[in-house]
């Protein structure tokens, strides 16, 4: 709701500045519709394309005191053509300016997303900071209908769990420029998050969890929320999140808060092959000890950070050798680090990048620092 609120003023007084100027080209916000956010899908009886877009309804929003919505869908062979025509429906120019999300079927995303992209990257109303989404629902359409059910505006609500995402670090963080960057990058694959519905108390929710992973321009496989987290650590992009630690017997026991992290990848020649050194520097505050024993013998904050530590090494480079086996795909961009720092190698493998990532060896050390216990150093204790 403030960031529909916020929307709607920044409209509004664009508006007052451009009449009071008496600027000859404004429109007036009644002759508009704002654009929220927009949902690509196969259109598999007319074997073309299907736009969905979420608006926001500024006449009745004005009125009440929840945001109101309007919804909807035309096919059509090119994006472009379904975004000019949907003005026939509504009767009005779409404002696509406060777009804050694109949501992309699965099917959409395998067949390559060059044809469904272009247009809004190039576009001079469109924006490069939209959140981009891709749908593991049938359809994605399916999670903007969410909005009959929370009667909120779900391209929001979408938006806000990016901005919040750090605290999980659970699925990448993608906007539209920097998926379009990768795409052009001949070392360093895109990514883009996961998006799902689930159902609670009888009401659907959506969930922002795992990786959708490409080659090229389409999308080849996919990372859960836990494989994501490994994959953040060894890019660099770890912000904040929680990491499971096992106490010396192997059952999980400890819980510990990121607070900070830095990873630094180092690409060197070892015996006559080309290696990436990663070493990682977490640190960390000790939230939960599901133990009431304390840190007794060895159980120790020091091998707590030890055991936890060997663990996320072992964590980041099975996600590594995922990526090397399954799908072939660079998305840490060692690629892009072999070319800043060794340029002259970088232009003896760049043609056959993707064979050299696959057989690439890798190296990870980790390092976790806890350097707090929360408000107490000690565990619960039970009386006798």
């Amino acid at each position: 709701m403030k960031t529909l609120s916020k929307v709607l003023s920044a409209l509004l007084s664009a508006v007052m500045l451009i009449s009071l100027s008496g600027c000859w080209n404004y429109s007036e916000i009644d002759d508009m519709n704002i654009v929220a956010g927009v949902a690509i899908d196969k259109n598999k009886k007319e074997n073309n394309l299907q736009l969905t877009v979420e608006m926001v309804d500024t006449q009745e929003g004005m009125q009440q005191s929840q945001a109101s919505f309007k919804m909807i869908s035309l096919s059509g062979n090119t994006i472009f053509d379904i975004a000019r025509n949907m003005i026939s429906l509504t009767g009005k120019k779409l404002l696509w300016s406060h777009a804050k999300v694109i949501i992309l079927s699965e099917e959409v995303a395998r067949e390559g997303l060059i044809k469904v992209i272009d247009w809004y990257s190039r576009d001079t109303e469109t924006r490069a900071d939209v959140f981009l989404f891709v749908s593991s629902e049938k359809n994605a359409h399916e999670v903007l209908n969410l909005n009959s059910e929370t009667k909120t505006i779900i391209s929001y609500e979408l938006a806000q769990m990016m901005n919040d995402e750090t605290f999980t670090s659970t699925a990448p963080v993608v906007q539209i420029w920097d998926f379009i960057d990768k795409l052009e990058s001949s070392g360093d694959n895109a990514i883009a998050p996961l998006i799902y519905m689930y159902e609670k108390n009888g009401q659907k929710n959506e969930h922002v969890n795992g990786t959708a992973v490409f080659v090229r321009d389409r999308m080849v496989g996919k990372l859960n929320g836990d494989e994501t987290k490994y994959a953040l650590f060894a890019k660099n992009k770890i912000k904040g999140g929680v990491l499971e630690v096992e106490n010396a017997k192997g059952t999980p026991t400890y819980s510990l808060e990121i607070l900070s992290s830095r990873t630094k990848v180092k690409p060197k020649w070892v015996d006559g092959r080309l290696e990436m050194q990663i070493h990682t520097v977490t640190h960390t505050g000790l939230d939960e000890a599901m133990s009431a024993e304390g840190f007794a013998g060895e159980e120790t904050i020091q091998a707590i950070a030890e055991r936890a530590g060997e663990s996320l090494q072992q964590n980041i480079l099975s996600v590594i050798r995922k990526m090397q086996r399954e799908y072939h795909a660079d998305i840490f961009g060692f690629g892009e680090i072999v070319h800043e720092e060794m340029p002259r190698t970088w232009r003896k493998l760049k043609d056959k990048w993707p064979e050299e990532f696959t057989g690439l060896d890798v190296k990870v050390r980790s390092e976790i620092i806890i350097q707090s216990t929360a408000k107490s150093s000690r565990t619960i204790k039970l009386g006798d």
